[in-house]
Order: structure tokens, then C-alpha cells, then sequence
């Protein structure tokens, strides 16, 4: 996906209130998935680290400390995630029961990329997805939700959390095309929200739209009227 073209087309779900043409669009993006704190990055790496400061910001407030993390296999930034917490843990992708065995009292965050695959996608199946989101809710960590393979729209929803019917404490959306210019959005909610994004390593400001100017029109030149005419 392109993420400037999802800023400038994203508009308000069903029964949300009128958006004010005032809002930005990253301002629209946050209303549209109702979350707290949103942030652009100048790449998903640093949308993802960025993710990973405010997990590990969580641990220290709700789990003495620990910031141990449970990956499904498959995602592209799994050595930066392990390089960046205390307990790294890689579990099949799609396989709830070795998700469910590999959390434990250090965990502090359970992240997933539903779509896996550059040539060939291979979606998680819903099972698996919503059964990892209440393996959260009922644990009460964070569910971190990877957006960044190019899937808006093929999945049958704006966002793979539309898709699975599911709801991300964090969740990272990358620009997975060629067009330009390229940048990653972060999004956090609740208790998720640790620091203030725009503090975060690699966050820039939102451009701003300017409006295109427009030239005045030009003016008729006056025809000289034939002197024959005038008698």
C-alpha cells in the first residue's frame, strides 16, 4: 500500500462523527481507527522500534521490568525486535497452541503480521488471529499488529484489523509500494500509550498541504474594429 495515498483517501467509518475539514489527514487516520496517539516515520524500522520503545516502557510500568516478546515467524523485522528486548521468543506462524505455550509472566507483548510473504501471501487465519487477541486480553499484554506488506484493501477490509474483527493495542503501518514519497504511520491506544510518539526516535512532523495556486485568468485583448464598419 501506499501510506500518502491512505492518508489523503482515508475517510470516516460508518456512524463516527463528521470530520472537520480542518482535520489532517494523519488526524483523520487516528479518528478513523479510533486510536489515542498517531505518529509518522521516516521508515518502518523505525515505526517498529518505535513500537518496541513504548512496549518496553509498558513492561517497566506493569511487569517489574520484563519486556519479554512472542513473534510469529515470518515477520521482516524480527531481529531488530530481538536486539531490542530481554526475552525473545519465535513461535510458528498460524499455530495458536505454541503462541499460548510460549507466553509466560515476562511477556509484555504478543506481535503478529497477519499477512506473510512478498510473492506470495499467506494470511493468518481468523482463528488464529482473534484467539491471539484474547490470549491478550485475558493475560492483559499488549497485542502489537504489523501492517506493513502492501495489504490494504486485498485482505476484504481498510485494515487487517477490519478483516479479522480483532482491535491492536499498537499497530505499525508500513508503504510496502514504489511510489513516493514513502513513510510508516504508528498507532497506539490505552494503556498502550507510554510516551508521546512525536518524542520518539525517527518521528517527523506531517507535511503540510499547501493549496496549489491558481493563476488568474487571462484577460480578452480588445479587437480593433474595422474602420468601415464605423461609418
Amino acid at each position: 500500500m501506499n501510506l500518502s495515498r491512505l492518508l489523503r483517501n482515508c475517510v470516516a467509518k460508518e456512524g463516527a462523527r463528521e470530520q472537520s475539514p480542518l482535520l489532517s489527514p494523519l488526524q483523520r487516520l487516528r479518528q478513523r481507527t479510533d486510536s489515542d496517539q498517531s505518529g509518522l516515520f521516516v521508515a518502518e524500522q523505525q515505526a517498529c522500534a518505535a513500537a518496541m520503545t513504548l512496549a518496553r516502557q509498558w513492561g517497566e510500568r506493569h511487569r517489574r521490568g520484563e519486556c519479554g516478546v512472542v513473534v510469529a515467524c515470518g515477520g521482516r523485522f524480527d531481529e531488530l525486535i530481538e536486539s531490542m528486548v530481554s526475552d525473545f521468543r519465535r513461535v510458528p506462524f498460524n499455530d495458536l497452541l505454541a503462541m499460548e505455550a510460549a507466553v509466560d509472566s515476562r511477556t509484555v507483548a504478543i506481535i503478529l503480521e497477519p499477512m506473510q510473504g512478498d510473492s506470495v501471501v499467506t494470511p493468518a487465519s481468523h482463528a488464529y488471529v482473534q484467539g491471539v487477541e484474547r490470549l491478550c486480553r485475558e493475560l492483559n499484554i499488549l497485542l502489537i499488529l504489523h501492517e506493513t506488506r502492501g495489504t490494504r484493501g486485498q485482505s476484504g477490509g481498510l485494515f487487517c484489523e477490519d478483516t479479522y474483527n480483532v482491535r491492536a493495542d499498537i499497530l505499525v503501518l508500513g508503504d510496502y509500494s514504489s511510489c513516493s514519497p514513502r513513510c510508516s504511520a504508528l498507532l497506539a491506544r490505552g494503556h498502550a500509550c507510554t510516551a508521546e510518539i512525536e518524542e520518539l526516535q525517527g518521528y517527523v512532523h506531517e507535511p503540510i498541504s499547501r493549496p496549489t495556486p491558481v493563476a488568474p485568468p487571462a484577460k480578452a485583448l480588445r479587437q480593433p474594429v474595422p474602420t468601415g464598419l464605423m461609418a
